[in-house]
């Protein structure tokens, strides 16, 4: 008996020495028993997406223009001239905004932000006493978003909106 048993262990163990040894896995049991249950995985060798992948930030510089819209003054027209760093990820000196109303209203004015895979947020200022911070969503064929003014001109302009593609 013992003979036996030292005998299949060798025998065992020459098998796994002398090659390829195959793990043996949950998915690689028999489907057709329905006591048993049994999934299944990509092979491993497929490359799936990395959850590092990073996505570039939206390529916006230029001058994009469109509509804006506010409570008070109504439809307007809406130009951003961007400018961004060469990776992309902020708006810098050198952008601006322009908004002109048909009631002669109108805000203008330096702005400076970042810049995501989806949109941008940004500040800027209208003067003395008036600042902005707003964002926009969208791609690179169209942004909507929102800004807010702050200080003396936020009773003038409210609820403001703005619509722009690029191009001027």
């Amino acid at each position: 008996m013992k003979l036996a048993k030292t005998l299949l262990v060798l025998a065992c163990a020459s098998l796994l020495s002398a090659g390829q040894v195959r793990h043996v896995y949950a998915q690689d049991g028999d489907e057709s028993d329905q006591s048993a249950g049994a999934w299944g995985a990509p092979d491993a060798s497929v490359a799936s997406p990395d959850a590092k992948t990073k996505v570039r930030p939206l390529d916006i510089k230029g001058c994009w223009s469109g509509e804006v819209v506010d409570t008070g003054d109504g439809s307007g027209t809406a130009t951003f001239e961007f400018d961004q760093n060469s990776n992309r990820k902020k708006v810098v000196t050198g952008s601006t905004f322009d908004f002109q109303w048909t009631d002669s209203a109108f805000a203008r004015g330096p702005i400076k932000g970042t810049v995501s895979a989806t949109g941008f947020k940004f500040k800027g200022n209208a003067g003395a006493g008036c600042t902005i911070r707003g964002s926009g969503a969208g791609d690179a064929t169209a942004l909507t978003g929102t800004l807010e003014f702050v200080g003396g001109c936020a009773t003038t302009f409210q609820d403001v909106t703005f619509s722009i593609t690029p191009g001027c």
